[in-house]
């Protein structure tokens, strides 16, 4: 493997690691044409697996409704408004409405619409604990739907779509516990496909990736957060002035770098807080802070709650700055 591949694939492994899914299962639903359900936009990513039949979906700001037949998993990661129906033109009920009007069955099904063709789908969510940190994110289209002609990644899906099938139908006790763990690898394997065959533009997190000396600066970044990096010292490892490197990362990547490397910094906190029962002292040293006040201050003035109550209540992040 070539320096820059490596280097792309330690810091889109980093990235991918650092993702962290609750998972909710909606529903598993048995549905009889004509049949439609209404989606509000959410902030949480949404998910549809069509484990039988097929239907069709219309999202916001996508004029053209995509079908999709059994097999077929369907990510919307910024959780936008949609429709899931078994025809573009058949009118829509809410689907919260849909299904507290419809009692799930002693098997955790819900049955409903008419008489005509049955689809059954999985529908669910996925809460990203670093939607608004990891940059992967802002990298995702409106909708991820794995293709079969990316003949590396689709024998996952499929096999994991199958297994999804099997606990949908089947009567096993925790059927929907494994449905939400098979769901979040899910996940996963389609964010890896897309970055897999997704066009770098020049200006972007993953073009500046695919830069030779700006990717390499960005795995220094990810896998050595603790050094005490300053743009000099930065700069000196690929390879260009310091002028050079700050202008072409902040053209790439869309920030400075220093500012960048704190969000890698912070993010990473935030992680070990959530898994591991490390004093605040060991966590800021682990990335690059020498105090754990030093830590406090920039993660409160980032992210807007304490690391302590952070650690105590694991709410979602939000970037203040």
């Amino acid at each position: 493997m070539d320096p820059l591949t490596q280097f792309q694939e330690d810091v889109l492994g980093d990235v991918l690691r650092s993702i962290h899914l609750h998972s909710t299962l909606y529903c598993r639903a048995q549905l009889g044409a004509p049949w439609g359900l209404g989606v509000p936009r959410r902030e949480v990513a949404v998910f549809h697996i069509v484990t039988a039949g097929t239907c069709w979906l219309t999202v916001e700001g996508i004029n053209t409704p995509m079908p999709l037949s059994a097999g077929k998993l369907m990510i919307l990661p910024h959780g936008h408004a949609h429709a899931i129906a078994d025809h573009p033109d058949t009118p829509v009920t809410g689907f919260v409405d849909f299904v507290s009007q419809h009692p799930t069955d002693k098997n955790g099904m819900v049955h409903g619409g008419g008489e005509g063709a049955v689809t059954t789908l999985v529908c669910g969510e996925f809460q990203l604990e670093e939607y608004a940190t990891n940059p992967l994110f802002s990298l995702l289209p409106t909708c991820l739907c794995p293709r079969s002609q990316h003949v590396r990644s689709i024998p996952w899906v499929r096999a994991i779509v199958k297994l999804v099938k099997a606990e949908a139908s089947g009567v096993q006790p925790g059927a929907a516990a494994v449905i939400t763990r098979l769901s979040e690898i899910l996940f996963i394997q389609a964010v890896r496909e897309y970055l897999s065959t997704a066009d770098a533009t020049e200006a972007s997190w993953l073009g500046a990736l695919k830069d030779p000396q700006i990717g390499q600066a960005l795995a220094l970044m990810h896998l050595r957060p603790s050094e005490t990096w300053t743009v000099e010292s930065l700069a000196s490892c690929i390879g260009l002035s310091r002028s050079a490197f700050s202008a072409n990362f902040t053209r790439l990547v869309g920030m400075p770098p220093m500012h960048y490397l704190t969000g890698v910094r912070l993010t990473k906190a935030a992680s070990l807080l959530r898994t591991l029962p490390a004093t605040l002292i060991e966590v800021a040293l682990a990335v690059g802070y020498d105090s754990d006040v030093a830590l406090s201050k920039a993660f409160k003035r980032r992210f807007g709650i304490a690391p302590g109550a952070y650690r105590r209540g694991s709410s979602a992040l939000r970037v203040l700055s």
